[in-house]
């Protein structure tokens, strides 16, 4: 297993990798956090991901950026890598949920008939609820609320206890500030703030 990313939201995925069954997952960035434990691998060349790779194909995301989630996501399959979804202890998880390929971490919750899509990342006690959906790459952090029928499209980023209201439409690639309260349709590739939610 590879952590792909190796900054601070790589150091909580590493966590939860132990928590489940992978006690000594490798690493691999260009900045390495002064915290990654000295005893695991780091890699910090491709070519050192592709040799990893020919001998265990699994690797997670271990970044917070929808484009660098995205990124990491095609070189490591592009060198054969099979991602590896992450379910952090405590998610509560509804069973009619499609969450293939998305990490929910601790305390998060999904619910019934939401879709997320590929590399989506629902952070720690964020909450997505019924019917909603969430375009691929897209990053929900944490405490941040999605109510029942609003849709992201792909690679948005919510800021931490954002919160967005029913059946709102969120273009992709925009970017909602931490604590916005979005009450209507908002463009793609834009950034809103406050309450409610405002252009800048």
């Amino acid at each position: 297993m590879i952590i792909a990313g190796a900054g601070g939201h790589a150091l909580e995925v590493l966590d939860i990798l132990r928590f489940t069954e992978y006690l000594n997952p490798a690493v691999y960035g260009e900045d390495i956090s002064p915290f990654w434990p000295s005893e695991l691998p780091a890699l910090n060349r491709l070519d050192q991901v592709e040799d990893w790779l020919s001998s265990d194909r699994n690797f997670v995301l271990g970044v917070g950026s929808p484009k660098f989630r995205k990124k990491l996501y095609q070189e490591f399959t592009q060198r054969g890598g099979v991602l590896h979804a992450l379910r952090g202890p405590q998610a509560v998880i509804s069973s009619t949920a499609s969450t293939s390929g998305a990490d929910i971490l601790t305390s998060a919750f999904v619910g019934a008939q939401v879709t997320l899509g590929l590399g989506v990342l629902v952070n720690v006690g964020a909450q997505v609820h019924h019917e909603a959906r969430v375009g691929e790459f897209s990053v929900i952090n944490p405490g941040a609320v999605l109510l029942g029928a609003c849709e992201l499209g792909s690679e948005c980023f919510i800021g931490a206890n954002a919160t967005i209201l029913p059946g709102v439409r969120i273009g992709e690639g925009t970017i909602i500030g931490a604590g916005a309260v979005i009450i209507r349709d908002v463009p793609s590739g834009v950034t809103v703030v406050g309450v409610p939610g405002r252009i800048v």
